[in-house]
């Protein structure tokens, strides 16, 4: 590492729910991200990790997290995850604290509300009831000197005055946007009047693109509420704050989070401490023992059930995609995509054909692919939107039904049980032996497909038992592929017609089907 030498600093013994889970990772992470930007030379300063948890050994304990740089530059905090169902602005934080900075001081606070956000509530559950104390960010000081209300925000508090950042970003969501209901602050940035010439910059940067009812509002008036952080920093501290709103309301949680990345970026840069865009990093660099995986979360897709699987493992560093991270840079960040259940039409259409390509292009040099019910139809070659990775076809025909007209075959009805078996090469992938019952719903009914161009399957689990409201479906899944797998270039891909990671005592068989598909350098 010639003459940079990376420190880290790991402030308590990890003894939470939390950090058993994640601990291990997060020093093996930290140790290869400084070789990392060691070696590479990405960094233009000496970096120097801490990590760290406000209170230790109570319910609430939340995680912290700093990058020292090396070089002189303005301290900056950024906050997520105060309000528990505000998932953005959490996730968003998680993201940055990977970022690179080449001069000055990173701290990140992401999951403040951390029981809320478990809870996905907005107050604190522990004050829920109490309509003084449940709103953490109505808890800072409202006078010089005076203390913050409740532990958590006094431990907080404390947190931030040590540090004394220069400037201060809390990412939050609003339910609606404010240009079309101004009861809602959604999709604005808050800040004082003297900061708001700085704030149009990033108003500015994010309305790129977005359609013009939905824009970003600058509100600088009288600045962020009375109680909160923001306003605590700016009067109490000196700092420049910001408060960071997007919307909630018919938005992905992926749209969402980027909106943040594209704001925090943006300043970050004109602050000097990053030199270029990172708006487009959701992670970590990659480092042996992790998985990177990421799950679709455009038009179509039902992710959290997967997201929720997946992230009680230490090993995987799991994030919501969506259709405007589908370039061929984005991808390069993940081991493993998954294309979860919902639409696999509406996912297909979000995707783009851009971004279809940009995903067998992935595979093609090795990436890996996993689809469940409607990710298994978009795996498949059957439609014009599919993803083309197997040469798979797909029971649909359109049967006239007496009473009812002409009906596809492809929905067999409400969610039900059925057989699955295994065959031997299924049984060692996917961690399971003989036939088990299987969560299914209206998943594709496979067949060899007529796309010479792409490759065949293999089956690694059949149906033994069926689902169907038609006569004509009568047979037609009895002994048809549940789980297929497949090569497409140096990559891998396995399409999963029921929901494992919806059963219970079977979800380990996503996180097999991960494993099976990830790239191997």
């Amino acid at each position: 590492m010639g003459k940079r030498i990376m420190r880290m600093c790991i402030s308590e013994t990890f003894d939470s729910q939390y950090t058993k889970r994640h601990s291990m990772g997060i020093i093996h992470w930290f140790i290869y991200f400084a070789l990392a930007f060691a070696l590479s030379g990405e960094s233009k300063a000496e970096n120097k990790f801490a990590y760290g948890k406000l209170g230790s050994g109570t319910a609430w304990e939340t995680p912290w997290w700093t990058i020292e740089s090396g070089k002189p530059g303005p301290t900056v905090l950024i906050v997520g995850g105060m309000h528990g169902n505000e998932p953005a602005g959490f996730r968003a934080s998680e993201q940055i604290r990977h970022w690179p900075i080449t001069c000055g001081k990173l701290l990140v606070l992401p999951q403040v509300n951390r029981l809320g956000l478990a809870a996905n509530l907005r107050w604190a559950p522990e004050y829920r009831n109490d309509r003084e104390k449940r709103d953490l960010n109505r808890n800072f000081p409202r006078e010089k000197g005076a203390p913050a209300i409740t532990p958590l925000c006094r431990a907080i508090w404390a947190f931030v005055s040590k540090h004394k950042p220069e400037w201060v970003f809390d990412l939050h969501e609003g339910f609606d946007f404010h240009r079309i209901n101004p009861k809602s602050v959604g999709s604005s940035i808050i800040t004082f009047p003297a900061e708001a010439s700085f704030a149009q910059v990033m108003v500015d940067a994010v309305n790129d693109g977005i359609k013009p009812e939905q824009h970003f509002s600058l509100l600088a008036k009288s600045g962020p509420v009375k109680g909160s952080l923001a306003r605590a920093c700016n009067r109490f501290l000196g700092a420049k704050s910001f408060i960071l709103e997007t919307t909630s309301r018919s938005q992905p949680l992926s749209l969402r989070v980027r909106q943040h990345r594209i704001m925090v970026s943006v300043a970050l840069q004109r602050l000097g401490i990053t030199d270029r865009d990172l708006s487009g990093v959701m992670g970590p660099q990659a480092r042996p023992g992790l998985t990177r995986v990421g799950i679709f979360d455009g038009a179509g897709a039902n992710a959290e059930k997967v997201l929720e699987v997946i992230g009680k493992e230490h090993r995987f560093f799991a994030c919501h995609v969506g259709p405007q991270d589908m370039s061929e840079l984005s991808l390069q960040q993940f081991e493993v995509m998954i294309f979860p259940g919902g639409s696999g039409s509406k996912q297909g259409a979000a995707i783009g054909v851009v971004g279809r390509e940009n995903v067998r292009g992935f595979v093609r040099k090795g990436g890996g692919v996993v689809g469940i019910c409607a990710g298994a139809y978009l795996c498949s070659s059957h439609y014009r939107w599919s993803l083309h990775l197997m040469n798979a076809s797909i029971f649909n025909k359109m049967v006239e039904v007496e009473g009812k007209g002409r009906k596809s075959m492809w929905y067999r009805g409400k969610p039900a049980d059925v057989r699955v078996e295994l065959t031997g090469e299924g049984e060692e992938v996917l961690g399971l032996q003989g036939m088990h019952l299987i969560r299914y719903h209206n998943g594709p009914i496979l067949s060899p497909g007529n796309a010479p161009s792409a490759p065949a399957y293999r089956a690694l689990a059949f149906f033994r038992t069926e689902n169907g409201i038609y006569e004509a479906q009568k047979g037609t899944m009895i002994g048809a592929p549940a789980v297929v797998v497949s090569n497409f270039g140096k990559g891998k891909v396995m399409a999963i017609s029921p929901h494992f990671e919806s059963t219970r005592g079977k979800t380990h068989a996503i996180l097999r089907a991960i494993d099976y598909v990830r790239r191997h350098e």
